[in-house]
């Protein structure tokens, strides 16, 4: 993505953040404030609340009716954001440290848990609010669905034994798709009803956008894990997917089926031991990337864009639906 683009949405995401920041001071004890804020003062990309924006724009509203719907589902983006590092043991997010690492696991609890308490307060001040809240409870019923897939789809370095019992060993990229959506293009996908929503859209523009959602939320994510097995100055942890043992991730599913036996036993091998050293990170990036992997993925990655905005032909020509069209792209193009 580049640098100019990507300032533009993130200035119309940010929108969302003067809403959330008053919610936080409005509601929380002043010595708990800092610790809520902080995830909204390290800057993020904003993709999901600039969709909601420019989704009540191309379904003809007033961008203005989106603000609070957009730090809707910012506020949902954030709260599944520091309980994925809980889960995880995430150190860094967004090119700084964690909640968790800043604040410890037990403060980042309360804050997530406050983040989600929030969302009623953020919910009942949004146009729509009724149809935003049954959007809203939906979505998080499918991100944490997403989450125990993405756990069940680990290898090792867990000893709960729920994931011990059911533990996938051998995932299909459909169940990949599955997993994948429920996490993170459901957000996606709320993102554009929501705005549609805002917007007091007719059912099929709702849909429509819902669905461009939907598709360009797995393109979002399928280069998601490219760039953590291939690529490099994400923001995260470098090779994430492999130091916790994830089978979840479409570079390495993908690679999987161009592998010889010895070297997809070796890569399977590296991502179920209970300990991945620098070496062993180094190693299976390396197995990974002498595959066509890379290429596979960003063209299923382009796919589904090119669906995405086929998805939009619904809608009246207009800058917004250019805006939607151009952010698209730029999920595939980023390269950071």
């Amino acid at each position: 993505m580049s640098r100019s683009s990507l300032a533009r949405f993130i200035r119309l995401g940010q929108r969302a953040d003067p809403v959330i920041l008053d919610a936080i001071k409005r509601r929380a004890p002043s010595e708990f404030r800092p610790a809520l804020s902080y995830h909204f003062e390290v800057a993020g990309k904003r993709m999901r609340a600039a969709v909601v924006v420019l989704s009540c724009g191309a379904a003809g509203g007033k961008v203005e009716r989106a603000v609070k719907p957009a730090a809707v589902v910012e506020m949902i983006h954030n709260y599944s954001l520091v309980m994925d590092d809980l889960i995880d043991r995430g150190e860094v997010r967004r090119g700084r440290p964690t909640v968790r690492v800043v604040m410890g696991d037990s403060i980042a609890l309360l804050v997530a848990m406050f983040y989600r308490e929030l969302l009623d307060d953020l919910i009942e001040k949004s146009p729509a609010s009724d149809e935003v809240r049954k959007t809203a409870v939906k979505t998080m019923e499918e991100i944490i669905d997403g989450e125990r897939l993405d756990l069940l789809l680990e290898q090792a370095g867990r000893t709960d034994p729920y994931l011990i019992k059911n533990r996938i060993a051998d995932p299909t990229f459909r169940l990949y798709l599955d997993m994948v959506g429920k996490k993170t293009a459901s957000l996606f996908k709320a993102a554009g009803r929501i705005g549609a929503y805002a917007a007091k859209a007719e059912t099929r523009v709702v849909n429509a956008l819902g669905d461009f959602g939907w598709k360009a939320g797995l393109a979002f994510q399928v280069m998601d894990d490219v760039l953590d097995i291939c690529g490099e100055k994400t923001g995260k942890q470098e090779a994430k997917d492999i130091i916790e043992h994830k089978l979840g991730n479409a570079a390495i599913l993908v690679a999987m089926r161009f592998l010889p036996r010895k070297d997809r036993l070796e890569l399977k091998k590296i991502i179920g031991s209970e300990r991945v050293s620098r070496q062993m990170v180094a190693r299976a990036r390396g197995i990974v990337n002498k595959t066509p992997a890379e290429r596979e993925c960003k063209e299923i990655a382009m796919k589904y864009l090119e669906d995405a905005k086929t998805s939009l032909f619904v809608l009246k020509p207009s800058p917004f639906q250019d805006a939607l069209s151009d952010l698209a792209d730029q999920i595939v193009a980023r390269s950071y």
